[in-house]
């Protein structure tokens, strides 16, 4: 338990004018955005989300006996001052962010688990998660038998422990929490996908990382930043918070080749920060040369500053992945790990739904289901399926409801030019109208000449793909990869592409 003046200590963008003496010396156990899990001694911060706004919550919060508010100094000015005349022994402290207190006071409540304990942040529009799981992977086969943590899209992990929570990146009280655990456990790295929204709202703020990953940008979550300034711009604040952090060395790893490197390259320079490069480009720092891309391996030399150090094989398909496997390894050569048991270690890695592949040698074609849902991720995966040379590549594919509207024609033209059969599906719904996500999508098709299936229920989608296959084809399923559900405007649904796929394939080929 702390004083609430030891958490605020040094921080300046809040109103600290009419904060008491009781109010500095209140004791706290714990804070939430979340009225619901307020306690006493508890700090409610009231935030305002996409869909709700936390400050409609406050009585709640001081119902359940918190003492101290936080709310947005922007909020209406004449609902504080009720409550405020309402509630005469709660401290209502405004704050022109409410999002960075949270993650300020959640940093020192915890007293800072980041500033001892290594930490990696990964970020970009593709590959966060097979990266994050590579580099697990490295870190923990390395001869120091390091403990990691892991925070991402498909779970959270403390060493083999699961940690459930709802977001990519956490928000910045949960982090917090987790890294402390993760202290307290001996943990020596933590591994995290850092996603544009998480930078934008705050929720890395005040981490110290040693290394930031920058896999690549195209265009995605328009929805939210609203054009591709605003996205880059989020993305590169993990390179700003690494420069803010006490660690002593501060590395930048980015993909030479990747969108935008100029200005990304350019922000880095600012920051003073050392910087190395990676890619299949030979002005990289770590490159790679492509030896072979096949349906059951993919194989590649690696140099490192210009020397050929191995040949690497990987079990997980594709150029990208190669990509994802360079940026682990020019980590792994700049903090001096085992290089031979980095290189042996990625080789063994497979990632839930990312090129997953659910057919075996009994099948005549190839299925795979792919978490791609962005125009750029579901190229790279239909281009790569064309590299395995099938006789067709067929496609089941959607878009989720309320998310980006932009990029959903731009997705239907990629599968008409990549693709030899294309079927058009649900994906996550969630409040929008299929009859909108589908004319969206449709209007990619426009005047292309491309005969394409339109079938609403996924299950049934995937069925005609496979029932469709034939001899040497290659079924890609994308876009919901490791999700085991599907979100409708008025339900949730067990739903996992991988098991459905599997069901009709026993059921076409008994086996």
């Amino acid at each position: 338990m702390k004083y609430f003046k030891e958490l605020i200590k040094g921080y300046k963008n809040f109103d600290s004018k009419n904060i008491t003496k009781g109010c500095l010396n209140t004791k706290i156990k714990n804070i939430s955005y979340n009225s619901k899990l307020i306690k006493k001694d508890y700090i409610f911060v009231a935030i305002k989300g996409t869909k709700d706004d936390g400050h409609k919550y406050i009585e709640n919060a001081i119902e359940n006996k918190s003492k101290i508010i936080i709310y947005d100094c922007s909020y209406d000015k004449k609902k504080i001052k009720e409550l405020k005349s309402k509630y005469d022994k709660v401290y209502f402290i405004g704050a022109k962010n409410p999002r960075e207190i949270l993650a300020y006071m959640s940093a020192k409540l915890f007293d800072e688990p980041t500033k001892k304990i290594n930490t990696i942040g990964i970020t970009g529009t593709n590959g966060k998660t097979t990266t994050s799981y590579l580099l697990k992977s490295v870190l923990e086969n390395n001869k120091n038998e390091n403990k990691t943590a892991l925070i991402g899209t498909i779970k959270n992990m403390i060493g083999k422990s699961e940690i459930k929570t709802n977001l990519t990146t956490p928000e910045s009280i949960d982090l917090e929490s987790i890294f402390n655990k993760s202290l307290k456990k001996n943990v020596s790295h933590i591994v995290m996908e850092t996603s544009s929204q998480a930078l934008a709202m705050n929720r890395c703020d005040y981490l110290n990382f040693d290394t930031a990953i920058f896999t690549n940008i195209t265009e995605d979550h328009l929805d939210y930043h609203k054009n591709m300034k605003n996205y880059l711009k989020a993305k590169l604040k993990l390179f700003d918070l690494l420069k803010e952090s006490c660690k002593k060395k501060k590395l930048a790893i980015v993909n030479i080749d990747t969108d935008y490197f100029k200005e990304i390259s350019n922000h880095i320079k600012k920051l003073n920060l050392k910087m190395i490069t990676y890619g299949l480009n030979e002005k990289a720092d770590y490159y790679g040369k492509i030896i072979s891309l096949n349906s059951k391996s993919t194989e590649y030399k690696f140099y490192a500053k210009g020397k050929f150090i191995s040949k690497v094989k990987l079990s997980m398909l594709g150029k990208f992945n190669i990509l994802n496997s360079l940026s682990v390894l020019a980590y792994a050569c700049e903090y001096k790990l085992d290089i031979k048991k980095a290189i042996k270690s990625i080789s063994k890695v497979q990632v839930a739904g990312r090129f997953e592949i659910v057919t075996n040698e009994k099948h005549p074609f190839i299925v795979a289901v792919d978490y791609s849902h962005t125009p750029d991720s579901l190229e790279n995966i239909l281009i790569e399926a064309k590299k395995l040379n099938p006789n067709r590549v067929i496609v089941v594919f959607g878009c989720g409801g309320d998310r980006d509207r932009n990029k959903r024609p731009i997705m239907a033209k990629i599968t008409a030019k990549y693709s030899d059969v294309s079927i058009l599906t649900t994906d996550n719904q969630r409040t929008e109208s299929i009859e909108q996500i589908m004319s969206d999508i449709e209007a990619g098709f426009e005047g292309l000449n491309f005969n394409y299936k339109k079938i609403i229920d996924r299950r049934e989608a995937i069925k005609e793909a496979i029932k469709e296959a034939k001899e040497n084809d290659i079924v890609i399923i994308a876009g919901k990869g490791h999700e085991t559900y599907q979100i409708f405007p008025d339900r949730t649904v067990e739903f996992d592409d991988r098991k459905v796929a599997r069901e009709f394939l026993n059921e076409f080929f008994k086996c």
